[in-house]
C-alpha cells in the first residue's frame, strides 16, 4: 500500500524517472551479484610448446575424460598459434589432458602423473604441452 501512496505523491515525469532508475539499479545489482554459495570458475588454456617444429598440429582437448574443443597450432608458420582457446572450469580437482595427431601418429597427454589440477576460483591456468618433431 505504501507503494501506491508514494507513486501518487510523486505523479507524472518525476514518478516515471524515480521508477526506471529503481529498475535499472536493479538490473545493475542483478548483473554484478553472485550469489553465495555459487563459486566463480577457473579458467584453463593449452599451450603447445614444440620448438623444433614448423608444421600445423591439430589438437583436441580433455577436461575429465570429455572433450571440451578442438583447435590446430601453427608452430613456427605465419600467423603462429600455440595457445589453445580458454575454458570455464568449476573450482577442485580434475583430470586434464590433450592429444594431437599427425598422420598415422598421436601424442597423448597426459604424462608424468602431473595431469590432475586443483583449480582455484578467478584463476587462469595454462597446461604447457612439450611436444618433439622427429
Amino acid at each position: 500500500m505504501r507503494e501506491v501512496i508514494f507513486l501518487r505523491r510523486f505523479s507524472g515525469a518525476r514518478a516515471h524517472a524515480r521508477g526506471a532508475s529503481s529498475v535499472v539499479l536493479a538490473f545493475i545489482f542483478a548483473a554484478c551479484h553472485t550469489p553465495e554459495g555459487v563459486p566463480t570458475p577457473a579458467t584453463l588454456a593449452f599451450r603447445l610448446d614444440a620448438p623444433f617444429c614448423s608444421s600445423r598440429l591439430p589438437a583436441e582437448f580433455f577436461i575429465d575424460g570429455r572433450s571440451v574443443g578442438v583447435d590446430t597450432f601453427r608452430i613456427h608458420l605465419p600467423p603462429e598459434h600455440t595457445e589453445s582457446a580458454r575454458f570455464s572450469v568449476t573450482p577442485g580437482a580434475h583430470l586434464i589432458g590433450a592429444r594431437v595427431t599427425i598422420g598415422a601418429s598421436t601424442v597423448v597427454w597426459p604424462d608424468a602423473g602431473d595431469t590432475v589440477v586443483t583449480f582455484r576460483a578467478d584463476t587462469i591456468y595454462t597446461r604447457v604441452l612439450p611436444f618433439y618433431c622427429s
